[in-house]
């Protein structure tokens, strides 16, 4: 049986980037590169609700109770990185941030 290559999120972030800019259905776009048609169609629909800030919940740790102003908090994603969040946070941008942290694109 063939083992299939595991793909990173920016791997498939490329890939569906590349599928919307062609003019290739989804399944032939999908045979073209040798990868499997319900894949892709996961990953379109999951960039595509992160995108529009409707992401899954990624778990965090609260680090440090002690906010810089009231109402700011601190969470630890991936990496032992810690983000200050201030208490007027857009939750879709926080959301961009935490799965970029964690995918380690920045």
């Amino acid at each position: 049986m063939r083992k299939r290559k595991s793909r990173s999120r920016a791997e498939w972030t490329k890939l569906v980037a590349e599928w919307h800019a062609g003019d290739l259905s989804q399944k032939a776009f999908a045979a073209q590169k040798g990868i499997v048609p319900t894949t892709l169609a996961w990953w379109t629909s999951r960039l595509g609700r992160e995108a529009r800030g409707q992401a899954a919940l990624v778990p965090v740790d609260v680090v440090d109770e002690t906010p810089a102003r009231v109402g700011d908090f601190r969470v630890e994603v991936a990496g032992g990185r810690t983000v200050l969040v201030p208490a007027s946070f857009d939750g879709a941008a926080l959301r961009r941030l935490v799965s970029a942290l964690e995918d380690g694109v920045c």
